[in-house]
């Protein structure tokens, strides 16, 4: 897809919302930075990303992470878990600024890659590259098949099961066997509930891409059956916001494939010296580099963690688009259960992980006497 546009005009963006993204940035520089190690480079790369989803697409509720309409977002590129946590501050999951401070220290809430049932808003562990992509596809078959199993007649985008699968990937992930073997499936089952969008930065932690990788992804998925959308970066390096965001209204709008969407982004941008090298994959910047970055931002440089309360006041208003979304859900789901007595009555008992009523007698018996 070709670079275009004006975000105001198309997302309803405002300085707040590029402020957010600035901040997010500099808060994954700073969060390595003081932690020692980690991954910077692709959590400043996909700040921009994780930040349109989570404000514009995603389906959620952060007052309530396990809601069952909510849309599922995993990071298979676990390394770049600060991508994720930043997300989960600033929509008011729980994390605070003093997480982020605390990022891989022992008992934090913001471990070096994010793990289940840790941390609110983490939907699977991941870290081990392929894995998430495999956890997505098992999540996309099960959404579908809980749809089949309560609302089987529905119409097409209509019932109050269906619900999207977002995965952001690494060129780590897809090179994995796990990821091939999940990703063929997907696409012979057409999951078009599955958005898996790919990073592609062209650096892995040895260097060039080329060093290890030079298939045509594009091609291979096609091979797979999926629905494949190459979105380019902005001239700057910058993430292509307004592209990306009707590459995923157009991902969404159709029903017949799962969609890989081929990002093109610059790992540590806006770095001065760093953005677009493996330095900044698994490295932290260095304190001279982290301050360069936040002048290049536009930001203080003298300032750690920075977070002005307009901005997170801003970031914070998916709470209230989340709680619209939710009730406007709610009543949809009412209407399903009185219309749907039997599957709701079966909806509830699996909910509660109860067992069917006398279910000892549907199990076979076997005689313990020799014939």
């Amino acid at each position: 897809m070709a670079p275009s546009a004006n975000k105001t005009e198309i997302l309803g963006w405002n300085d707040l919302d590029d402020q957010a993204i600035k901040y997010a940035r500099a808060l994954a520089a700073d969060a390595v930075q003081r932690a020692g190690n980690g991954h910077p480079g692709t959590a400043m790369a996909l700040a921009p990303v994780a930040y349109l989803l989570f404000q514009h697409h995603l389906r959620h509720d952060p007052r309530d992470p396990n809601w069952i309409g909510r849309d599922r977002f995993i990071l298979s590129c676990g390394h770049s878990s600060l991508t994720l946590y930043t997300q989960l501050f600033y929509a008011g999951y729980g994390l605070t600024l003093d997480d982020l401070k605390e990022f891989r220290k022992k008992d934090s809430a913001t471990p070096g890659h994010p793990e289940y049932g840790h941390t609110a808003g983490v939907e699977t562990t991941t870290g081990p590259l392929g894995q998430g992509i495999g956890n997505a596809v098992g999540m996309a078959m099960a959404a579908r098949y809980e749809r089949g199993l309560f609302d089987p007649n529905a119409a097409e985008n209509s019932s109050v099961f269906d619900h999207h699968i977002y995965v952001l990937a690494s060129d780590g992930d897809l090179q994995e066997g796990i990821s091939a073997e999940a990703s063929s499936i997907a696409g012979l089952q057409k999951l078009s509930n599955l958005i898996v969008i790919y990073d592609d930065n062209k650096i892995t932690i040895e260097g060039d891409i080329e060093l290890s990788f030079t298939e045509d992804v594009s091609a291979r998925y096609r091979s797979y059956h999926w629905n494949v959308i190459e979105v380019g970066s902005l001239p700057s390096g910058e993430v292509d916001l307004v592209s990306l965001n009707q590459a995923i209204d157009q991902a969404k709008n159709q029903h017949v494939a799962p969609t890989l969407i081929r990002l093109k982004t610059v790992i540590a941008w806006p770095a001065p010296k760093l953005q677009g090298t493996s330095k900044s994959h698994g490295s932290a910047l260095g304190a001279e580099e982290v301050a360069a970055t936040k002048v290049a931002l536009g930001l203080d440089p003298n300032e750690d963690f920075a977070m002005p309360e307009d901005v997170l006041a801003h970031a914070r208003k998916v709470l209230d688009r989340a709680s619209a979304s939710r009730n406007e859900w709610n009543k949809r789901f009412e209407n399903w259960r009185s219309e749907n007595k039997s599957a709701a009555e079966l909806s509830d008992r699996l909910a509660s992980k109860e067992l069917p009523k006398n279910w000892r007698l549907a199990l076979p018996e076997f005689s313990s006497e020799k014939e």
